[in-house]
């Protein structure tokens, strides 16, 4: 019993310090905008297809596939 006493402390220091650290909020945010921006370039000046496009969409799969990488581990 005593052991999942201190587990599940050890589980609540570390999730109280997960959430307070913002550092990776800030890299996220500045990642959620660059992504908007691109975005707009990409129906301003590729409508269909192009390497535009086709680079995007690359770095949304690869941005994509990352995050579940780092979620589920």
């Amino acid at each position: 019993m005593m052991y999942l006493s201190a587990l599940r402390a050890q589980t609540r220091n570390f999730v109280g310090k997960f959430v307070k650290n913002e550092k990776g909020v800030t890299a996220i945010e500045y990642a959620i905008v660059a992504a908007g921006v691109a975005a707009v370039v990409l129906v301003i000046f590729n409508k269909d297809s192009g390497p535009v496009k086709e680079m995007l969409s690359n770095v949304f799969s690869s941005l994509k596939e990352k995050l579940t990488t780092t979620i589920t581990s």
